[in-house]
């Protein structure tokens, strides 16, 4: 993981005005959100088994977030990295792909892997922070 300090640490907005905006710029709500909390995340980079993201961790302030009328606070966006086991798994099967592709429960390899090429994926996160710190009050 690596932290990345920005300038919308602690911005607001609701749900329903940025939501569209933020999947334009390759933002989506994390699939594991709860009402009061949850993480918009951007792939930076993907290949053979390896996702770096950007994360947005939002805290919902009013509401529940679902909700085009919750308030978020944002606060610092970090980078992570994900790798997925490929090859065979111990049952002979071929790792994270099924008859329908790729197996999205997966657990990583290294849940907090290190991320190489440092500043390279620190320049990437603020530049698409960048991008979206306009729809934020």
């Amino acid at each position: 993981m690596l932290n990345i300090p920005s300038e919308i640490e602690g911005m607001r907005a609701y749900y329903g005005d940025v939501c569209g905006d933020f999947e334009k710029q390759g933002f989506h709500l994390c699939g594991s959100w709860e009402y009061y909390a949850g993480f918009f995340d951007s792939i930076l980079h993907m290949n053979e088994g390896t996702t770096v993201y950007l994360r947005l961790p939002a805290r919902v302030v009013e509401g529940k977030l679902d909700r085009d009328d919750a308030l978020l606070e944002f606060g610092r966006p970090f980078l992570i990295k994900h790798i997925v086991h490929t090859g065979l798994d111990e049952n002979g099967e071929l790792g994270p792909f099924t008859a329908f592709g790729l197996n999205q429960f997966q657990a990583p390899v290294d849940p907090d892997d290190r991320i190489e090429h440092e500043n390279r994926w620190r320049q990437a996160g603020e530049q698409a922070i960048g991008r979206i710190k306009q729809y934020l009050q």
